[in-house]
């Protein structure tokens, strides 16, 4: 995966269909890192130009703010790579393949197939807040619970899930600025 400022994955060929490829190297979708294909026959190799992205394994998430600043991106992208014919729930969500760029703020995501069959959003998306709990340590990951029970009980869109989470910051704000 990472490894000397470089991302690269083995796929099997059925698990990105061709027109994904197609929009995958083109990369005229700005929320996912551009890549190419290089391989032959059922097995290739995925190459992603990750310039100035590093992956969120490499940073510690301390504090439910920062959390939900990246869970709110990622909220934006899966919004906006359907526009792109990218299936959202088919990506792996997680921090080996959320990027981070430390000058700029912005947050891609380098489009690796999930392994769950079914795909499933949800799953992701928990699996993805599981693991920025697990770093955080300002005593405040009771939010980050409650948004995980919003999206594993609720079957909202990604509008509303992120009009949720504006809500949860927006408490979180009022209590860290209270105390």
């Amino acid at each position: 995966m990472w490894e000397n400022n470089e991302y690269k994955m083995k796929l099997n060929d059925s698990k990105v269909l061709e027109y994904e490829k197609v929009m995958l190297i083109s990369g005229e979708c700005n929320y996912l890192i551009p890549m190419i294909f290089i391989g032959e026959n059922s097995e290739q190799v995925a190459y992603y130009d990750c310039s100035g992205f590093v992956p969120l394994k490499h940073y510690s998430v301390e504090t439910v703010e920062d959390a939900f600043f990246i869970i709110e991106n990622v909220i934006i992208i899966i919004r906006g790579i359907a526009d792109y014919l990218i299936t959202p729930a088919k990506i792996q969500l997680n921090k080996d393949t959320i990027f981070y760029n430390t000058d700029t703020g912005e947050i891609k995501i380098a489009y690796v197939p999930a392994t769950d069959s079914p795909a499933d959003l949800k799953r992701n998306l928990l699996n993805l807040i599981a693991q920025l709990k697990a770093d955080v340590s300002d005593g405040c990951d009771d939010y980050l619970d409650r948004f995980a029970r919003i999206i594993h009980y609720g079957n909202f869109h990604m509008d509303e899930l992120l009009n949720r989470l504006g809500f949860l910051r927006r408490e979180l704000y009022s209590q860290t600025t209270s105390s």
